[in-house]
């Protein structure tokens, strides 16, 4: 009778430690998900950084050139006003579109990592809520086999007995 009783209490420690280890693999996908979700941030915020350092040189080097071309068409008495600057206008429309380009590409860039980090931190949380699902059943699941499979002499002993 006592080997039983053993048996049932292992059986019941054994369930409890599983679905102990199971609600930690839970949090720890949960904060998994939201650490990702802070990488897709941190990453949104180096493409800003990086498409305002990339617009900034672009700017540099068209002043550069442009500074350079007046001083070439300063130096050339035959040229007219008017076509210098018509020339210069549109290496700075040029210049214009180009920066416009990049803040395209730089707000495509943000939507995709904001759209990530918001999708990594809903996985991680859903993923959480299915493992703790999944370790709810199957602690439900392990109390049914360890009472299916009691035998009769353990369960005598949660009876109450007549005394009359």
């Amino acid at each position: 009778m006592v080997l039983p009783l053993i048996a049932t209490g292992l059986s019941l420690y054994g369930t409890m430690r599983q679905r102990s280890a199971e609600k930690k693999a839970a949090e720890e996908r949960k904060k998994i998900g939201v650490l990702e979700a802070r990488q897709f941030v941190s990453e949104l915020f180096l493409a800003k950084s990086e498409a305002i350092a990339v617009a900034n040189r672009r700017m540099d080097d068209a002043l550069e050139a442009e500074k350079q071309n007046i001083a070439f068409f300063s130096a050339k008495i035959a040229s007219s006003d008017r076509s210098v600057n018509a020339y210069l206008a549109k290496n700075r429309k040029i210049v214009g579109e180009d920066i416009s380009n990049i803040e395209r590409r730089a707000g495509l860039v943000e939507a995709k990592y904001a759209a990530q980090a918001a999708t990594a931190y809903t996985y991680g949380q859903n993923a959480a809520a299915g493992m703790r699902a999944t370790s709810n059943a199957n602690f439900l699941s392990n109390l049914a086999d360890i009472a299916m499979n009691l035998p009769p002499s353990v369960g005598d002993i949660f009876k109450s007995k007549d005394v009359t």
